[in-house]
């Protein structure tokens, strides 16, 4: 028997525990009463203990052969042990004498989603809510179950519910935030949120998760309201400092944005991903020497901070310095492999200094993994034209197309490469095709091939399709 009690956060149940098992392993065991063995074996049951469980309902069965609160969970420790069907007979046995037990269909709930069968404990669970007065636990227990389901929608209602049995119940706060997030609702969880706090104006995680839902909608003043509000009711809500600087940097107000991130480390330890965005806003206030001390300090706490190395290469970038960004930009790649963007970023940097062999490499790299990257086809298409030859640049569009013919950038790119290699009756037809799809992007062609502008053919579409 397992003698290391750190899973139990009671200290009561702890020592209850802990007598019980020292009692096991002497031999010798003293009577326990009823709500003792209960208490002891939903320890173990709670805490997937389930070899222990199975220990404790036979001693307290042996002691208290007539007790029939023992049933239920023993049912509850064959479903740890994967005996479901077992289970469920022994349950369907006791919900014939005991219509009224919650914890029977409680229990057949839970066996039920260890099945995968959501649908039939969602019903079990509903039915437990008629024999109980603690409706807070099963309406979750719902909610939880409709998320396995994938229908979030029934999860937020049942989690609404749940909240409104106890609104002091804040990890639901965080769940129902989190269902909203995925769920693209931004909108109804700032109708909730506000609702919440006209109702619970102390809550400072409803006050914040409505901050969260400002930011992501770019309502920026409106989060730091809502965020200024969490720090009046805690002033070392340190998250709520960390974001107000997220939506002072969302409103271009940098130095702003400083003042809320520093602000953060007078209630948390430093970490890595707030002097990287520190780093960022003294980047955007073009002041360099302030970003890379910070991105420094961020790599000093974590040296593994992707974010903090690509920081330190866009700033070598804007000094000119790409020797140093391309070894930055390789770090940030090492420690995140499959971060497309990164490689992107490198790769812009080898062709910037004629690396076209390594530039070409990742441009390959990052289509094998998103072949609906665009500029990444693009641009492997203009590591070919080095030569002046563009057959290759051609081929290279032509695959990309397969997988993105809605897209007009590569068509005008084909238009383009097929003008420079003379097919200019071909070029016009794809010129025309890229304007009925996106007139605007016609801008680009123009950036590649000037000289249409010179062109009464080329003049003579822009006019059509613009007017169109």
């Amino acid at each position: 028997m397992d003698l290391n009690l750190d899973w139990i956060g009671d200290e009561e149940g702890r020592e209850l525990v802990n007598r019980f098992q020292e009692a096991y392993m002497s031999g010798f065991l003293p009577f326990f009463d009823v709500d003792d063995f209960e208490t002891i074996i939903d320890f173990y049951l709670d805490g997937n203990k389930i070899d222990e469980a199975g220990i404790a309902i036979n001693i307290a069965m042996e002691q208290h052969p007539s007790a029939t609160g023992f049933s239920v969970r023993y049912a509850r420790y064959l479903g740890g042990k994967r005996e479901y069907y077992e289970a469920l007979e022994l349950l369907n046995n006791i919900e014939l004498i005991e219509m009224a037990n919650a914890d029977v269909y409680v229990c057949k709930a839970e066996i039920y989603s260890l099945m995968n069968k959501h649908e039939m404990a969602i019903e079990e669970y509903k039915k437990a809510l008629e024999f109980t007065e603690n409706k807070e636990d099963l309406l979750s227990s719902i909610a939880f179950e409709y998320e396995n389901k994938g229908d979030y929608l029934n999860a937020i209602k049942y989690l609404k519910i749940a909240i409104d049995e106890n609104p002091e119940t804040e990890h639901l706060l965080h769940e129902l935030s989190f269902f909203y997030e995925i769920t693209s609702k931004e909108e109804d969880a700032i109708e909730y949120f506000n609702h919440y706090v006209d109702k619970n104006p102390y809550s400072k995680l409803a006050w914040f998760n409505l901050g969260v839902f400002y930011n992501s909608m770019e309502l920026y003043e409106k989060a730091i309201e809502s965020y200024e509000f969490v720090i009046a009711i805690d002033e070392a809500f340190a998250s709520a400092y960390f974001n107000i600087g997220n939506s002072y940097s969302g409103l271009k107000h940098y130095k702003k944005a400083v003042k809320y991130y520093k602000e953060t480390f007078n209630y948390e330890e430093e970490d890595a991903l707030t002097h990287t965005y520190i780093g960022e806003s003294y980047e955007n206030l073009e002041d360099m020497q302030n970003a890379l001390i910070h991105y420094n300090i961020a790599l000093n706490i974590d040296s593994n901070s992707a974010e903090a190395w690509v920081g330190l290469a866009r700033v070598a970038v804007a000094e000119a310095d790409d020797i140093k960004a391309i070894n930055f930009y390789k770090r940030a790649v090492e420690i995140n492999p499959h971060n497309v963007d990164l490689a992107y970023d490198l790769a812009i940097v080898y062709m910037r200094n004629n690396n076209l062999e390594e530039a070409i490499v990742l441009f390959e790299n990052i289509i094998d993994q998103d072949e609906n990257y665009i500029d990444a086809w693009i641009n492997l298409s203009v590591c070919y034209t080095s030569e002046n030859n563009f057959e290759k640049p051609i081929e290279v569009i032509e695959k990309a197309l397969e997988s993105n013919d809605e897209s007009a950038s590569l068509w005008y790119r084909l238009a383009a490469y097929l003008y420079k290699n003379g097919k200019v009756q071909q070029a016009y037809y794809y010129i025309e095709k890229a304007m009925k799809m996106d007139f605007d992007l016609h801008i680009e062609l123009l950036d590649y091939l000037p000289e249409l502008i010179s062109e009464s053919r080329f003049t003579d579409l822009v006019y059509t399709y613009k007017n169109s």
